[in-house]
C-alpha cells in the first residue's frame, strides 16, 4: 500500500485509522516521521524523540517505510513487544533525563500492525538521552542536532517555564478578539501566500499556534488575541489585550 506525500495537518494527541491514512497521503515533516521498524527499534528514534520533546511534539510511525515521496505500509513483526520496548526507555531514566509519557496508539492493515507514538512538547527542557550533547531539536524535515547556542536557549526558556502554553481554564473560546484573528490570518496570508498554516481550518491554526488548548486560550493566547475580559480584574490574571500594529 502506497502514499504520495504533501503535508499533514496537526492534530494534538488522537490519531484514528483514517486519519492516519489522511496523513500518510498529507504529510507535513515538522511533526510526523514514519519509520520501517519492522523487526527492532531503529537507532535514530531517540533523536526524534529528543527533537519532538524539545519543540512542538509529534507523531513517530512505526511499519510505515519511506521511499522516496512514497510511503508504504510494511507493519511491525512484533508490535507489543516494540510497544513495550519504546515505551519502558521512555518512561525510564537510564536513557532520558526527563521522564516521557508518550500516547500509544495500533491499527491493522489487513496482515500489518502500525504502531503510533504521540511524543509531547516536554516542560523540562532540553531533552536528551546519555548526555546534553545528544539534544536535538526539529527543523524542517528532520531532526537536528542541537547546538551551544540552541542548548542554551532551551534552558533559559527552561528557566523561565511555559506559562504562556498553558490554559487559562476561566476562558473559552468566544474571548478570542476575532478582528485581531482576522488581520493576523490576512497579513499571514499576504506576506507568506505559500505557508501551509494558511490553509488550516481555524481551530487547528489556533492550537498549532498554542493560543487554544481544549477550548481555551493560553496565557499567551489570551496576550496576543484576547478580548478586555473584566471578570479577570479580580483574579491573578488582569489584561487589556489592546494592540498595536504587530510583525511577523
Amino acid at each position: 500500500m502506497r502514499f504520495a506525500f504533501c503535508e499533514i495537518i496537526y492534530i494534538i494527541c488522537a490519531m484514528t485509522k483514517e486519519e492516519l491514512l489522511d496523513r500518510l497521503t498529507d504529510i507535513e515533516w515538522d511533526d510526523f516521521e514514519a519509520k520501517a521498524a519492522q523487526s527492532e527499534l531503529p537507532k535514530n528514534i531517540w533523536e526524534t524523540v529528543s527533537a519532538f520533546a524539545n519543540t512542538s511534539g509529534g507523531w513517530i510511525v512505526l511499519g510505515v517505510a519511506q521511499n522516496g515521496k512514497q510511503y508504504e505500509i510494511v507493519g511491525v513483526n512484533h508490535p507489543e513487544k516494540i510497544e513495550q520496548d519504546f515505551v519502558n526507555v521512555l518512561r525510564g531514566h537510564e536513557k532520558f533525563n526527563v521522564m516521557i509519557q508518550p500516547k500509544c496508539q495500533k491499527y491493522q492493515f489487513d496482515d500489518s500492525t502500525v504502531l503510533a507514538f504521540f511524543i509531547p512538547s516536554s516542560e523540562q527542557k532540553p531533552v536528551y538521552f546519555n548526555s546534553l550533547r545528544n539534544s536535538f531539536i526539529r527543523t524542517g524535515s528532520g531532526d537536528q542536532r542541537a547546538n551551544d547556542s540552541e542548548i542554551n536557549a532551551l534552558l533559559r526558556d527552561q528557566l523561565f517555564g511555559v506559562m504562556s502554553a498553558r490554559p487559562v481554564m476561566q476562558t473559552t473560546l468566544d474571548d478570542i478578539n476575532r478582528t485581531t484573528l482576522f488581520r493576523y490570518r490576512d497579513y499571514m496570508s499576504r506576506m507568506n501566500p505559500g505557508l501551509h498554516y494558511n490553509t488550516l481550518p481555524e481551530e487547528d491554526f489556533l492550537q498549532r499556534l498554542e493560543i487554544t488548548v481544549d477550548e481555551h486560550l493560553t496565557y499567551g493566547g489570551l496576550l496576543f488575541m484576547g478580548k478586555y475580559i473584566p471578570r479577570f480584574q479580580s483574579h491573578e490574571i488582569a489584561c487589556t489585550c489592546v494592540f498595536q500594529p504587530y510583525r511577523v
